[in-house]
């Protein structure tokens, strides 16, 4: 398949240990759904949630699968306590064959 200049740029590789960057992946798939380049699908929370809800360690996953306009495919961008971060492309099924969970209620993690 050919790269895509929009979904297969949007993640930040680490300078560390972690594969990706969090904070700045996460600030290009919000930047590219705003700029109508792709498209949130499904997530735990929004995009711009993800990052308080891992902090507060209320959640040990948070998931969420963006839509790519340009070339039609779906990323995952999936979040862990205490594991690496994934960006990754998945099937469009996935996204309803996934074990959603309960999210903690938003007053006890999201930043004020």
């Amino acid at each position: 398949m050919n790269v895509c200049k929009t979904c297969d740029s949007a993640g930040v590789p680490g300078t560390g240990p972690l594969p990706w960057e969090i904070d700045a992946t996460t600030e290009a798939l919000i930047d590219r759904v705003a700029a109508g380049r792709m498209l949130e699908l499904r997530g735990d929370v929004p995009l711009e949630d993800m990052i308080p809800l891992l902090e507060s360690e209320l959640k040990y996953t948070i998931v969420s699968f963006v839509d790519c306009l340009d070339c039609e495919r779906v990323l995952f961008w999936g979040l862990c306590v205490r594991g690496n971060p994934i960006l990754r492309h998945a099937d469009r099924s996935e996204i309803e064959h996934w074990r959603w969970s309960t999210v903690p209620p938003r007053r006890r993690w999201a930043r004020k």
